[in-house]
């Protein structure tokens, strides 16, 4: 065996499934979260490396399209019967 294999006894932990809520889709707010931090990222490697930032200032406007379509589409939806 060499240092990058990993031996696994078959009741060990990292040997078990992932949980299928990790896989999920995300809630609006988490969304909004993960958007802002990815925001913030975007700023501040603008400000540390100006020619790196080029590719992410277009791809924040991508996804500011795709965020103001998605709000459209939810505002024009129909709200859903109080039961």
């Amino acid at each position: 065996m060499t240092d990058t294999e990993i031996a696994h006894t078959p009741g060990d932990p990292a040997m078990a499934r992932p949980d299928p809520a990790m896989f999920a889709p995300l809630t609006y707010h988490e969304n909004s979260i993960t958007w802002a931090h990815l925001t913030s990222g975007w700023y501040k490697q603008a400000a540390v490396y100006p020619g790196l930032s080029e590719p992410w200032k277009e791809t924040g406007a991508l996804l500011d399209d795709l965020l103001a379509a998605r709000q459209a589409a939810r505002q024009a939806a129909p709200e859903p019967e109080a039961s």
